[in-house]
């Protein structure tokens, strides 16, 4: 297998004709970049330059060869040294806001994938709500932020990553059907839920209107889910977030909301001048578009 010190060895002498000046460009000794000729020769065959005592020429074999492999030997540097600058300016930490739930399940596992590729670079995710996150965005105290609410700035930036969808939750194991409950007991993320109510005024007619009762809330999904699955309530959810629980056969869909619900990508519209801050970006939208399907 040729080595690829070799190969650039060969490229940069059949520019300059000198033994002493390729050993020069590439910080090693001339016997080394004889050796390195000379195993190439013997690997291939034939003689790529002929030498004497007062001139260093190309022979009509290394002529050739040259020509094809200049080319991709100058590519593969070119990338070589992109790769570098990327990995020196990939450095340091960054700071990212996520909606709890949904951070948890669609976007930690990215951001996981992303550390065990960089490992220079250290990421800190605070869960929070979308209007505090998009609060610290706007103050520097956040680099990115994932949420489904925006605010109203025009230094805010944000981008599509995801669409879901609310689904009304029941327990699998209910002994009542949604239609024979006198009431519909409802658990909310949080008190005056515009998420819930909003769903309610959309997909319930004015009869389930009226039997409708907000008995309690908690800001975490997985615990609303855990309730309407042990104590027989109904809750109102992004279909991500029930997957699981759907999966464990612990609650089922009841009612959903056909009209996907958008999930936002947040950064300062300055975040774009920083190399690293802007890999980020790009690789979080890349992998945000494979696992697009999974929540439709």
């Amino acid at each position: 297998m040729l080595n690829w010190n070799y190969l650039e060895s060969f490229v940069i002498l059949s520019e300059n004709l000198s033994f002493s000046e390729t050993a020069d460009l590439l910080k090693t000794s001339q016997p080394s970049i004889s050796r390195q000729i000379r195993f190439l020769e013997e690997s291939l065959g034939y003689p790529l330059f002929i030498r004497s005592r007062k001139s260093v020429l190309l022979s009509k074999e290394g002529l050739q060869l040259k020509i094809k492999l200049t080319p991709l030997v100058n590519e593969i540097k070119k990338l070589i040294m992109i790769q570098k600058e990327l990995s020196n300016s990939l450095s340091g930490t960054i700071r990212i806001g996520s909606m709890h739930e949904a951070g948890q399940i669609l976007l930690m596992p990215i951001i996981r994938k992303f550390l065990k590729l960089h490992s220079q670079v250290d990421i800190h995710t605070t869960l929070m709500s979308s209007v505090d996150i998009c609060e610290e965005v706007l103050k520097g105290n956040l680099d990115f932020g994932f949420v489904y609410q925006l605010s109203d700035s025009k230094t805010l930036k944000a981008y599509v990553v995801i669409e879901d969808r609310p689904v009304l939750m029941q327990s699998s194991r209910s002994k009542f059907l949604y239609e024979e409950r006198k009431f519909l007991d409802f658990i909310c993320y949080r008190e005056n839920d515009t998420y819930t109510k909003q769903f309610i005024e959309k997909n319930l007619n004015r009869s389930e209107q009226k039997r409708v009762r907000f008995r309690s809330s908690v800001n975490s999904h997985s615990v609303m889910l855990q309730m309407v699955a042990d104590e027989d309530l109904l809750c109102v959810v992004p279909f991500g977030s029930a997957v699981e629980s759907i999966a464990q056969n612990q609650t089922k869909i009841i009612k959903e909301n056909l009209k996907l619900q958008p999930l936002y990508l947040i950064c300062h519209e300055q975040t774009f001048f920083d190399k690293r801050k802007k890999y980020l970006f790009n690789f979080l939208i890349k992998e945000f578009k494979k696992s697009n399907g999974v929540n439709r």
